[in-house]
C-alpha cells in the first residue's frame, strides 16, 4: 500500500513496508509543486467542463 504524509516540514512516502522521508526546503518544495499541479488540473477541469 502507498502512503503519502505532510507534516510540518517533513514529507514522508512509503511503499511496501519502506519509507522515504524528506525534511526541510526540499520537502516544502514538493509539496508546494504538488499543490499547485492539483490546483491547475482542478481549474483544467472546470474549464473543460464549462465548454
Amino acid at each position: 500500500m502507498n502512503t503519502i504524509i505532510f507534516s510540518k516540514g517533513e514529507l514522508s512516502v512509503c511503499h511496501k513496508n519502506s519509507c522515504v522521508s524528506v525534511r526541510g526546503d526540499v520537502a516544502r518544495a514538493i509539496v508546494f509543486g504538488l499543490a499547485t499541479i492539483v490546483v491547475i488540473s482542478g481549474i483544467a477541469s472546470m474549464l473543460e467542463q464549462s465548454n
